[in-house]
């Protein structure tokens, strides 16, 4: 039995792909840019590294693959895939330049990680400047073209925004202190403005507890320091509670809270720059595999 090839040359490959897309060695010269002569050349070669019986039957001109042959497609597809992936990946590693990128100070430590991570490590040449700011301020700065992506919670006026998922709004508190149980429950929230704030006031809106707004803070630090010390509670994103605040459920007698929808808004001025579509991409593809590995971090840190 002969031994079987170290490896498979890639132009065999691509060739054996161009004959079965086209029926013909002809059709494959023409799109590969060689002489038929040589395609057949390249098909001989092909069958004898892989040895056994054939990889085509003749049917007039056209070149009908055995099952073998298909069997061997299959692998050549692949292959050429992973080919043609690793030639963009390389192409793209070489671009410079900066993405301006925005999103709220909470979303960059906890959504957004992972994506940082791997942007850079693929494309080290590319600087991304992070703005941290509250999602109606970013809006308006999408619209200036100031930055070039945004990631965001959507709210009004923010049609184009992508959606990518929704995380859920909790109640956070210390877990030494119960100051929601007091007569007049002390809230903690976002600057005047922001539409968690609107969201939260709403929410009270429909619950018969009284409540006093007692601290406003620009920052989810803010109102984490506040709630740590037992001065009041926060509404904040699951994701965004750090591991030694409690959350409060339904028990507690809070009113509940909507679901946050995270989108990504682009400036108009981005669409055809490589480097932001690459960085849209990564964290498109981080947010729809990773946010329950960050919110079981949130809860075991």
């Amino acid at each position: 039995m002969s031994r079987p090839p170290d490896f498979l040359d890639t132009q065999l490959l691509a060739t054996l792909v161009a004959i079965a897309d086209t029926g013909s060695f002809a059709g494959a010269a023409r799109r590969i840019g060689r002489t038929e002569s040589a395609v057949s050349m390249q098909m001989k070669r092909l069958e004898d590294l892989v040895g056994g019986p054939p990889l085509f039957l003749s049917d007039g001109r056209r070149r009908i693959l055995t099952e073998r042959g298909e069997v061997l497609l299959a692998q050549a597809r692949k292959l050429m895939d992973v080919h043609e992936e690793t030639l963009l990946v390389m192409q793209l590693a070489a671009m410079t330049g900066t993405v301006r990128l925005g999103a709220p100070e909470d979303y960059v430590g906890t959504l957004l990680p992972r994506a940082l991570d791997r942007f850079a490590r693929l494309h080290p040449n590319v600087e991304v400047a992070v703005t941290c700011e509250p999602s109606g301020s970013l809006a308006r700065m999408i619209q200036d073209r100031k930055i070039d992506l945004a990631l965001v919670t959507r709210g009004p006026g923010m049609d184009d925004a992508e959606y990518l998922c929704s995380e859920p709004t909790v109640w956070a508190a210390s877990p030494l202190h119960d100051v929601h149980r007091e007569p007049t429950v002390p809230l903690a929230l976002f600057q005047p403005g922001c539409s968690g704030r609107a969201a939260v006031l709403e929410a009270w809106a429909s619950c018969k507890r009284p409540y006093r707004i007692a601290y406003s803070s620009p920052s989810v630090a803010g109102l984490v320091t506040v709630v740590r010390t037992g001065l009041a509670i926060a509404a904040l994103a699951r994701c965004s509670v750090p591991p030694d605040l409690r959350i409060l459920g339904s028990e507690s007698g809070l009113p509940a809270l909507p679901e946050l929808p995270i989108a990504l808004l682009r400036s108009t001025a981005s669409r055809d720059s490589r480097s932001v579509n690459a960085l849209a991409r990564e964290i498109r593809a981080s947010l729809s595999t990773g946010l329950e590995v960050v919110r079981r971090k949130a809860k075991t840190a």
